[in-house]
């Protein structure tokens, strides 16, 4: 069983390779980077879902053709659900479970902006760093954070840019909705609306602590990964 993650918005897909001190070696951790982003650095900087999603299945196109699961925390959710309709359209095989973390389900007028087209670059990297939504710590480097930031912007005008709906996909498994309690993006929104996007089943678990809650509930997280997928 591999179990992909998906990364949050100017978050590397490495960052959540640390899960693996709590998963059984059993399980095969591959996080999925972002082109243009990171590891990837050298390749073009991708814009949209649609495009970072159609890339993905391109590089991991092997390793999707056996059991997998997917987790994808804040813009990951978007970016795990573009991938699952994508995988469907092209008759591949789909995942056995999906975890889904810290953001509202991709039909929901829920955002950051109310126009994310007018938003300025400062305008983001403010919010962001203001609401602690963004791991990226400030750097000496003035041209490293610039590209931090370039990153950020882009991920999160994506991320706002991106709608689908259940007519647009079905998840065809059970799913795993997880969140902070005191995330400022979660304080209008009903996690148990996720349920909407799946055939399966769809179990909620919030935990205390802000966007990024599963930096100090990670055994606990792991502990639930574990026992949906079986192990």
């Amino acid at each position: 069983m591999i179990l992909f993650f998906l990364p949050h918005a100017g978050g590397s897909a490495k960052s959540y390779s640390s899960f693996k001190r709590f998963l059984p070696k059993e399980l095969t951790v591959v996080p999925m980077e972002l082109s243009g982003r990171f590891t990837r650095s050298s390749e073009p900087l991708l814009d949209t879902v649609q495009g970072c999603a159609e890339d993905l299945i391109k590089k991991h196109s092997e390793l999707l053709g056996e059991d997998y699961a997917l987790f994808g925390h804040s813009m990951g959710t978007v970016l795990v659900t573009e991938l699952v309709r994508q995988a469907k359209e092209k008759g591949l095989a789909l995942p056995k479970h999906i975890f889904l973390s810290g953001k509202n389900p991709p039909d929901e007028d829920v955002h950051c902006f109310e126009n994310i087209d007018e938003a300025a670059d400062d305008e983001i990297v403010s919010y962001f760093s203001a609401n602690s939504l963004s791991t990226a710590a400030p750097v000496p480097d003035e041209e490293l954070m610039r590209t931090l930031n370039r990153i950020l912007c882009t991920d999160v005008r994506m991320a706002e840019r991106y709608s689908a709906s259940p007519e647009d996909i079905t998840f065809g498994c059970d799913i795993t909705v997880l969140y902070g309690q005191e995330d400022p993006l979660m304080q209008n929104v009903d996690m148990n609306s996720w349920s909407r996007f799946t055939s399966g089943s769809c179990q909620v678990y919030p935990f205390s602590g802000g966007h990024f809650y599963y930096q100090q509930h990670k055994e606990e997280v792991c502990g639930i990964i574990k026992e949906k997928l079986g192990f």
